[in-house]
């Protein structure tokens, strides 16, 4: 860790079958990356080692944000681990990071672990770390619809 990661932990209603292909099926993506319903988003998985993976979304066409990387190691359903570039539509530059997820086993369902590193300033580790809540809040409100 570099002081500039997040890590998010989450007790989620489901198994850790369903939460690990919800959070790769492209057709799930396509749900749990729009904050409003009427935001653009495209998704695209090939979910093997080396394999990538591309989410455009944004909530007009001229506003598009994508993240997009390779998958490192998929070990389905526990722990899942690959890079994501972050590239925006303003002048902002674009970087990467290495994201690790885990989905074990809890009483309660799963305990849903994010770690990702990486982030080369404060500022930008800032904005995703506000970011990522909203995201696991979709993930498991479509999780569970």
């Amino acid at each position: 860790m570099t002081g500039f990661d997040i890590r998010l932990e989450r007790i989620v209603n489901a198994t850790p079958d369903a939460a690990f292909k919800h959070w790769v099926d492209p057709e799930a993506q396509r749900r749990w990356y729009a904050p409003e319903d009427d935001w653009i988003v495209e998704a695209e998985t090939d979910l093997r080692v080396g394999g990538a993976w591309r989410v455009l979304f944004g909530p007009r066409r001229d506003e598009m944000y994508l993240e997009h990387g390779v998958f490192e190691e998929i070990d389905p359903p526990h722990r899942l681990v690959y890079t994501t570039l972050h590239e925006f539509p303003d002048d902002r530059r674009s970087f990467e990071t290495h994201v690790t997820v885990t989905f074990e086993p809890h009483s309660d369902g799963i305990l849903l672990t994010v770690l990702d590193t990486g982030y080369p300033s404060e500022e930008q580790r800032a904005d995703h770390e506000t970011g990522w809540p909203m995201f696991l809040d979709a993930f498991e409100r479509t999780l569970q619809s």
